[in-house]
C-alpha cells in the first residue's frame, strides 16, 4: 500500500510539473507574455524553479511515505498530498508575480461570439448518457446478486490497507456509491452544458466538452467498482490506481489537441484575473471563459449562474454525509 500511495503522490507530482506545458504558449504562469518570453533565460529560469519546487515537495513526501512508522502512516499520507499542492500553489503564484510586468494584454478580436442562439452540439454529445447506462448495469447486477452479498462488508481502508468502516446490505449501503456517482455524472453534464453553451465559439470548447464526459465515464467506472467490489473482491489497490489509467490518456489526448494551431487567445482584460487563476469581470457575458493556468475553462465570478453551479457542487458533495455514510 506505501508504493501505490506513492505511485498516486508521483502522478500528482507529474501533473503540476507539466503545468507549464499544459498551457498556451502565450501565457506562462497564467501571464500573458510576449511569444519569446518562454524560450529567453527568465522564462526558462521561472520554468526550472516552480519544477525543482514541485521535485522537492514530490520527494520529501515519497520519504515520508516510505519511512514513516506504521503508526502515523494515516496521518502522513493526508498530510503528502496537501503539502504538495500547497507547494505547487506558493510557487505558482510567486512566478505569476515575477512575470507580471512582463505581461502583455490580448487585444486581437476573435470571430467567436457568446452563443447567443441556440446551437447544436457535437455528435458525440449524446456519450454523456453511458455512465448512467454503466451504473444501472451495476445496480441490476446487485440487485440479481442480492443473497451473495455479504451481510457486513467494508467500504473504507486505512493506508496499510486494513478495513476501518463498514457497511451493511441495506439499499443505501449497497446502492449509496451508485446514487452518489449518479449526482457526480449529473452535476458533469449540466457543467458541461453551461460550457457549451456560456462560453466564447471555439475549438477548445469542443474539446473540453469531451474532456468534461470522460470525466463523468471515470466517475461511473469508478464507483460502480467500488459497489461491486463486495462481490467480486478487486483489490483496493487496483481500484484505488484505475483512475490514473484514464486520466493519463486523457490528458495527453486533451494536451496534443488544446496545443495545435487554433484562435487567438481568449481577449479576457488582465485586470480581471485575480493571481492568474480567479476571473471576475462584470462587463462580460461569459460564464466561461478560458483558463490561464492549464488547459480547460473556469468561471466568470462575475457571472451569478457561476455560483448556482457551485452551489450545485457544494450539495452534491455534502450528500456524501448521508449517501455514503
Amino acid at each position: 500500500m506505501r508504493l501505490v500511495l506513492c505511485a498516486v503522490n508521483v502522478f500528482m507530482g507529474a501533473l503540476l510539473f507539466a503545468i507549464p506545458n499544459m498551457a498556451r504558449r502565450e501565457l506562462l504562469f497564467a501571464v500573458p507574455v510576449p511569444p519569446d518570453l518562454r524560450e529567453s533565460r527568465a522564462g526558462r529560469h521561472a520554468i526550472s524553479m516552480f519544477r525543482a519546487v514541485i521535485a522537492a515537495a514530490v520527494l520529501a513526501g515519497v520519504c515520508a511515505l516510505l519511512l514513516t512508522p506504521p503508526e502515523l502512516l494515516n496521518a502522513v499520507a493526508t498530510a503528502v498530498p496537501v503539502a504538495i499542492l500547497l507547494a505547487g500553489g506558493i510557487s505558482f503564484y510567486r512566478q505569476n508575480r515575477k512575470l507580471a510586468p512582463a505581461a502583455v494584454q490580448f487585444t486581437r478580436p476573435r470571430e467567436a461570439e457568446l452563443s447567443a442562439a441556440p446551437e447544436e452540439l457535437p455528435r458525440f454529445a449524446w456519450l454523456a448518457a453511458g455512465p448512467f447506462v454503466i451504473l444501472a448495469a451495476a445496480a441490476r447486477f446487485l440487485y440479481l446478486n442480492w443473497e451473495r452479498i455479504p451481510p457486513r462488508f467494508p467500504v473504507h481502508f486505512e493506508t496499510g490497507g486494513q478495513p476501518n468502516r463498514w457497511a451493511e446490505r441495506t439499499t443505501k449501503g449497497v446502492y449509496g456509491p451508485l446514487l452518489f456517482a449518479a449526482e457526480l455524472c449529473a452535476l458533469f453534464v449540466a457543467m458541461a452544458l453551461a460550457g457549451w453553451f456560456g462560453s466564447r465559439r471555439s475549438r477548445s470548447r469542443t474539446v473540453m466538452l469531451g474532456g468534461m464526459i470522460a470525466i463523468e465515464y471515470l466517475m461511473a467506472l469508478l464507483f460502480a467498482l467500488i459497489a461491486v467490489q463486495p462481490l467480486l473482491g478487486i483489490p483496493v489497490w487496483m481500484i484505488a490506481v484505475s483512475p490514473i489509467a484514464i486520466l493519463i490518456p486523457l490528458l495527453i489526448v486533451m494536451t496534443k489537441k488544446m496545443s495545435e494551431p487554433s484562435e487567438p487567445m481568449d481577449p479576457t482584460p488582465n485586470e480581471c484575473w485575480k493571481g492568474g487563476i480567479f476571473y471576475y469581470n462584470p462587463n462580460d457575458a461569459a460564464l466561461f471563459v478560458e483558463k490561464r493556468e492549464e488547459l480547460g475553462y473556469t468561471f466568470n465570478f462575475a457571472n451569478r449562474w457561476s455560483w448556482v453551479l457551485l452551489l450545485g457542487l457544494a450539495l452534491v458533495i455534502a450528500s456524501a454525509l448521508f449517501v455514503l455514510a
